[in-house]
């Protein structure tokens, strides 16, 4: 079978010896050259260095090597073109599956973007609403800060009033006060005054008494004097 058989059947023979190896990568996605795919994905090697392979002649060998060669590249050749179109189909499956899921998504989107309007709609009414009730607010917090004022007024108001009466009140008792105790201040000033008087003319017969006593008793000691004389 290995050097005397027919073209064909040389052919069929090591084509059912050829096994396709390392399928990770025989199936990779970049380029991988023939040469590294007989290599490293067929037993290519270890078939052309068969005992019964290195034992035919020179011509026979090289003719046998080069079938091996041929069936090895075509098998694996042929695996990688299928691979690769599973995977290009595969590829296409799933782009396809994103096409409809993106128009599924665009749809919703756009669904969702109506919804998003609606309640853009109604957020724009509920913001308008809150200002009208934060206005509402703020102007019943004014009036309740302007009674509250007001009121706080009016306290201070009357409690000057009340004061303003209690100061007039004081007055007229101090200008009454004041009236009486100027009867009083001239009625002291009046009896100063006559006391003065009293005591300067009590000073002046006390000088008066005094003088007369001195002439009285001049008198007095002259008599004596001339009543000695006479005896």
């Amino acid at each position: 079978m290995l050097g005397g058989a027919d073209q064909k059947a040389l052919f069929d023979y090591w084509h059912d010896r050829v096994r396709l190896t390392n399928l990770t990568r025989l199936g990779a996605r970049e380029h991988v050259t023939t040469q590294e795919l007989r290599h490293e994905c067929t037993n290519y090697d270890e078939l052309r260095r068969l005992k019964a392979v290195q034992e035919l002649d020179e011509l026979e060998r090289c003719r046998v090597i080069a079938i091996i060669k041929y069936e090895c590249t075509a098998k694996v050749l042929q695996r990688r073109t299928g691979l690769l179109r599973d995977y290009a189909r595969q590829c296409e499956e799933q782009a396809l599956d994103h096409r409809q899921k993106e128009r599924g998504l665009l749809a919703l989107i756009t669904k969702l973007k109506d919804i998003l309007k609606g309640r853009d709609v109604k957020i724009l009414r509920l913001e308008s609403r809150i200002e009208s009730l934060q206005a509402e607010n703020e102007a019943l917090r004014t009036e309740q800060q302007q009674s509250k004022a007001e009121s706080q007024l009016r306290k201070e108001l009357d409690a000057l009033q009340r004061a303003f009466e209690a100061e007039v009140e004081r007055r007229k008792q101090l200008a009454k006060n004041n009236q009486s105790l100027g009867g009083r201040v001239a009625h002291t000033n009046r009896y100063r005054r006559e006391r003065d008087e009293l005591s300067e003319a009590l000073r002046i017969e006390r000088q008066t008494s005094q003088a007369l006593r001195r002439e009285l008793e001049q008198l007095l000691g002259g008599e004596q004097l001339g009543l000695d004389l006479a005896e």
